[in-house]
């Protein structure tokens, strides 16, 4: 970890001053990527609120916890689809929960399929009992909710650095997001942020690469030798200086995207674009 950060910490230096070598970019994007096998951060997005019911149908093994104490409620082997709601106390899903207000659904094999009212979602589902109403948080992994995010805004490819720096830009703000959660059960509603579930966002596609070769990078207000990791509500500036995010605190890039994108094209990487749009400011690992 500590050549990691000493790596990270050089990369800031030779490309948010002058200039890096795109050789040296990569190498190091590859090693990160290859040496970040820390547990992943979790973003719980909400995609339903205050419903009567809805259809809950999970494909396969799969375990049941009460996310309230995390206690583990039951395995169960073969598959499920029946609505789910709330009855005096507690949750029926097909059986009754009696005294259970709260479920956390998980499947047993990464690719287990769980569908709400017909759509498809990754991760796990925490269901709650609100007032007698249902409302169900998606909770998956950080990587994954920036592909399903991000992948139909980049339909049109960008140069593979400006993705990159998309990449870190975005997952900077959805990390600040996690830290800084403005409900205690949700960071993110669905209906905001263009959730749509588990879209089938191509493997091999250029945004999904750049998710991937800069997995784990963030923007940090403060560097490698202070020790401590602050992400913050990055955004791109826009052509006319204005916030057009509705998120409070934002801060906002000092170029844009359009001119990320012909940073790129002159041969610039990533780490020089970021050091332009936010020159205080180190490219850190989130730990």
């Amino acid at each position: 970890m500590k050549i990691m950060r000493y790596l990270l910490l050089l990369l800031a230096s030779l490309s948010f001053s002058i200039s890096a070598e795109a050789g040296l970019w990569d190498t190091l994007k590859e090693y990160i990527w290859k040496q970040n096998t820390t547990a992943p951060a979790l973003i719980n997005v909400l995609i339903i609120h205050d419903q009567p019911n809805v259809v809950l149908e999970v494909k396969g093994k799969y375990q049941l916890f009460d996310p309230h104490d995390h206690a583990h409620l039951s395995t169960r082997f073969l598959g499920k689809r029946k609505p789910i709601e709330a009855v005096s106390g507690g949750l029926k899903w097909g059986e009754e929960f009696p005294g259970i207000h709260q479920l956390q659904i998980i499947p047993d094999q990464p690719s287990g399929s769980i569908f709400v009212d017909g759509v498809e979602y990754p991760g796990s589902l925490l269901v709650y009992d609100i007032g007698g109403t249902i409302s169900i948080v998606n909770q998956i992994p950080l990587e994954k909710y920036l592909e399903v995010i991000l992948e139909p805004q980049f339909v049109d490819p960008l140069p593979e650095e400006a993705l990159a720096a998309v990449a870190i830009i975005a997952r900077t703000n959805t990390y600040y997001q996690i830290e800084n959660p403005k409900n205690p059960y949700w960071t993110v509603e669905a209906s905001r942020v263009g959730y749509q579930g588990n879209l089938s966002a191509l493997s091999n596609s250029a945004m999904t690469k750049a998710i991937k070769t800069t997995r784990g990078m963030v923007l940090s207000r403060t560097g490698t030798y202070e020790g401590v990791l602050t992400p913050f509500a990055a955004q791109w500036g826009s052509i006319s200086g204005g916030k057009s995010s509705g998120q409070q605190n934002s801060i906002f890039s000092r170029i844009t995207l359009f001119e990320a994108e012909e940073l790129a094209k002159k041969g610039e990487n990533a780490a020089h674009i970021l050091g332009k749009g936010f020159p205080n400011a180190t490219i850190e690992l989130i730990k």
